[in-house]
């Protein structure tokens, strides 16, 4: 039976070695899961009773448990990591089409009213797409009219 939990546990290492894309942080957390699950077992069949051995197949339904339990915290990482490159990408995308707004007359809202401005720049602050009119920081969400023929004597 112990050349059997060896394998076993040598095939999730290895598992979780060839990844090669996940961070340390993921290996290094489904290593301590595999110690964890290692530690329990042996205790499990140093403290079994010698007349009543664990069978062989509630051994197996554990490391199949084991296994599965593996799996999902890989999943989750992996998932996490997908997230976080969508929201970057779903970023660039918006920052990029709001480059098509520079050189534009703009309306919008802010706390002292409704100002008026070309769009000098665009930029992210904050993980939102702002505009910039001079000094001025304006959250795109806030633009109430963009183009137009600004009126005499407006500019950024």
């Amino acid at each position: 039976m112990a050349a059997i939990s060896v394998t076993a546990a040598g095939k999730s290492q290895t598992t979780a070695g060839s990844s090669g894309t996940g961070s340390g942080k993921a290996s290094s957390t489904t290593v301590r899961l595999q110690d964890q699950f290692m530690r329990i077992l042996l205790t499990q069949l140093r403290y079994q009773d010698p007349m009543a051995p664990m069978q062989e197949k509630d051994f197996f339904a554990q490391m199949a448990q084991f296994t599965a339990a593996t799996e999902m915290e890989s999943l989750n990482h992996k998932m996490d990591q997908m997230l976080a490159g969508m929201t970057e990408n779903q970023a660039s995308q918006s920052l990029l089409a709001a480059a098509k707004l520079i050189g534009s007359y703009f309306e919008a809202t802010s706390p002292l009213g409704v100002i008026k401005g070309v769009i000098d720049s665009v930029g992210l602050s904050g993980g939102k797409v702002v505009v910039r009119s001079g000094d001025t920081l304006v959250p795109i969400q806030n633009l109430l009219a963009i183009g137009g023929i600004p009126d005499a004597g407006q500019g950024g």
